[in-house]
C-alpha cells in the first residue's frame, strides 16, 4: 500500500483497487478450498463456503470497478452495486454466526465461568455499537450519504459483536492450531470496523484507509489457511 505514495491520485487508485481485486479473489478461492475439506452436513462447510460467497461478490464489484478505469461505460447499475454489497454483508455475517454455533456444538468450554463468558460478549456487543455507532449515524443522517458506508457499517457492527464469541475458543483451545483460525477471523472484523470508521470521517480513498481494506480481506485469507494447517495437523 505505501507503493500508492509513489503515483499521482488516478494511478494509485488503480493500483489499491488491483491489489483489492486479487485479494478479494484470493479469499474467495481459498475459502471454496477450505470448505471442500468439509464432508456435507458438516457445519464448517456452510461457513466457509458463505465466506467464498462474500468475497466472490467483492470481486464482482470490484473487479468491475477496476475495469471501468479502463474503460468508462463499463459499471454495474448503483442498484446492482448496492444489492451485491448488502448480499456480501449478509453472508459473511451470517458465516461468523455460524462459526460461533459450530463452535458451541462441539461443547467446547473457554476458561472462563459462565458469567464472565457472558459479561465479555455484552462488553463486546456495547463496543461494537458505540464505534460503529459514528459512521452508522453519519451515513443515516449525511445527504447524498454513499449507502454502501450504512450497509458495510452495520454489517461490520455484527461482524465486531462477534469477536468476543469468535475470540472464546482460541481461549478454549489454548494454544492449538485452530485457534489461529478463530483469532485472524476476529481480527478481520476488527479491522473492518476500522474501515468503516475511517471512510466516514475520510470518505475519499486513500492510502490508510485501502491499508484498512487490504488487511481486512487479507486477514481473512490467513484464517482459510490457518483452517485447512490446522486440519493437515
Amino acid at each position: 500500500m505505501i507503493g500508492g505514495y509513489a503515483f499521482d491520485a488516478d494511478t494509485a487508485a488503480r493500483f489499491h483497487r488491483f491489489l483489492l481485486v486479487l485479494a478479494v479473489l484470493a479469499t474467495s478461492f481459498s475459502a471454496f478450498l477450505t470448505s471442500a475439506k468439509f464432508s456435507a452436513g458438516d457445519r464448517l462447510l456452510v461457513c466457509w463456503l458463505l465466506v467464498g460467497a462474500g468475497y466472490f461478490l467483492a470481486a464482482v464489484r470490484h473487479g468491475v470497478r477496476l475495469a471501468s478505469y479502463l474503460d468508462s461505460s463499463v459499471a454495474l447499475p448503483p442498484a446492482v452495486n448496492s444489492t451485491l454489497a448488502i448480499l456480501q454483508n449478509v453472508a459473511i455475517a451470517i458465516a461468523l454466526l455460524l462459526f460461533v454455533l459450530a463452535w458451541r456444538a462441539t461443547g467446547l468450554t473457554a476458561p472462563l465461568s459462565t458469567s464472565a463468558q457472558t459479561v465479555s460478549i455484552l462488553t463486546g456487543i456495547a463496543v461494537a455499537v458505540l464505534v460503529g455507532g459514528y459512521p452508522l449515524m453519519k451515513a443515516l443522517t449525511t445527504a447524498n450519504a454513499d449507502p454502501i458506508l450504512l450497509v458495510s457499517t452495520l454489517g461490520d457492527i455484527v461482524g465486531l459483536s462477534l469477536i468476543v464469541p469468535l475470540a472464546l475458543p482460541a481461549l478454549a483451545m489454548r494454544g492449538g492450531l485452530l485457534m489461529h483460525t478463530w483469532i485472524y477471523l476476529a481480527a478481520s472484523e476488527v479491522a473492518w470496523l476500522l474501515y468503516d470508521l475511517w471512510w466516514s470521517i475520510q470518505p475519499q480513498s486513500t492510502a490508510i484507509l485501502e491499508a484498512f481494506r487490504l488487511a481486512a480481506v487479507l486477514l481473512a485469507f490467513i484464517a482459510t489457511m490457518a483452517q485447512r494447517r490446522a486440519m493437515r495437523a
